[in-house]
């Protein structure tokens, strides 16, 4: 079973109920392959094993082990997650390459998704990815 750390600041676990959520303030230390990790805002983390760790592209991040899966969101498709269209009511959320979930892998899809005032464009595609790698 696969488990959902969230550190830093983030509204996407408002998007993920059904999950159990471990939530870090700031820092965290994740050492379980299974873990699907989203660094917020703020965050600060050591990563050791992990199935994922999703990061906003926008930001620096610095290097993980190498077992470890870097889910990228932005809005640039170079990253792993970005949106191809939107408007004040929708997104369309794209997953541009395959990824390693906790069940297989996931190809390819975009998924249009209502666009929420109260969380972030970058929340709201860290969630899209978490939900994809939790399957």
């Amino acid at each position: 079973m696969c488990s959902l750390v969230l550190i830093g600041e983030s509204r996407a676990e408002k998007l993920l109920s059904g999950y159990p959520i471990i939530k870090a303030r700031d820092y965290a230390a994740v050492d379980s392959e299974n873990a699907v990790v989203i660094l917020g805002k703020n965050a600060r983390c050591k990563i050791n094993s992990a199935l994922s760790v999703i990061v906003d592209g926008d930001e620096p991040f610095d290097s993980l082990p190498r077992d470890v899966q870097l889910i990228s969101c932005g809005v640039s498709p170079k990253n792993t997650v970005s949106i191809t269209s939107r408007t004040p009511e929708k997104l369309t959320l794209s997953l541009n390459r395959s990824i390693r979930t906790a069940s297989g892998i996931c190809e390819p899809l975009e998924l249009p998704v209502k666009a929420l005032e109260s969380v972030s464009e970058y929340d709201i595609m860290a969630a899209f990815a978490a939900n994809l790698l939790l399957k």
